[in-house]
């Protein structure tokens, strides 16, 4: 009987583990700047919710897709591994080499400038404060992950309880929050009220 001599690697996460890295991964740090993008370009509030409800749908079709393709072909190679056998393996190698290059490299970086700009506006380091803490982002999660999947895995879990902590403070505060500023009136702003404001 032949045996397989090729070395697998040894699964290190449980399955609460692979929960919390998706749900860090799906709802990211994006989640505190496409809100804002997504309302500047909508009519109503109806069309708002509807967008992200069908963002939702598009999301869970794409994890149903990766679900039932994990179950039939389980193999560490994932995506790899999934088009090498629906397409063969030099489209496979083709995403692999997009994948490094581009896809996550652009996401990775993406996602670091938003944190910039909010680290930029806690503690500013001048004009290129986003972009310092940018790279000093990216450098300090590549070498904890360098360091292992034990280490990776723990800050991504906790990362991920401050990230929903954040989400689920910021939807309190807008509930029973206090009352949105009211407009200024508009005599109060004419040159004839100036001199009652002094």
């Amino acid at each position: 009987m032949p045996t397989n001599d090729r070395a697998e690697p040894k699964g290190t996460l449980s399955v609460f583990d692979a929960v919390a890295i998706m749900v860090g991964i799906v709802v990211g740090i994006g989640i505190f700047k496409t809100p804002a993008l997504v309302a500047a370009n909508v009519g109503s509030e109806f069309t708002f919710i509807a967008v992200w409800v069908a963002g939702g749908l598009v999301t869970l079709i794409g994890a149903l897709c990766y679900a039932e393709l994990a179950s039939a072909h389980p193999h560490a190679g994932g995506e790899y591994h999934f088009l090498a056998r629906a397409y063969g393996r030099p489209v496979a190698v083709l995403f692999g080499w997009a994948r490094g290059s581009v896809i996550q490299t652009g996401a990775i970086a993406a996602v670091a400038f938003v944190f910039g700009d909010y680290a930029s506006q806690l503690v500013p380091l001048g004009p290129f404060g986003t972009a310092i803490y940018a790279a000093f982002a990216i450098v300090l999660l590549t070498a904890i992950n360098v360091l292992g999947t034990t280490q990776s895995k723990n800050l991504q879990i906790v990362m991920t309880f401050v990230e929903l902590t954040a989400i689920g403070g910021i939807i309190v505060f807008g509930l029973i929050g206090g009352a949105a500023p009211q407009p200024a009136a508009a005599g109060a702003t004419t040159g004839g009220a100036a001199p009652a404001l002094g």
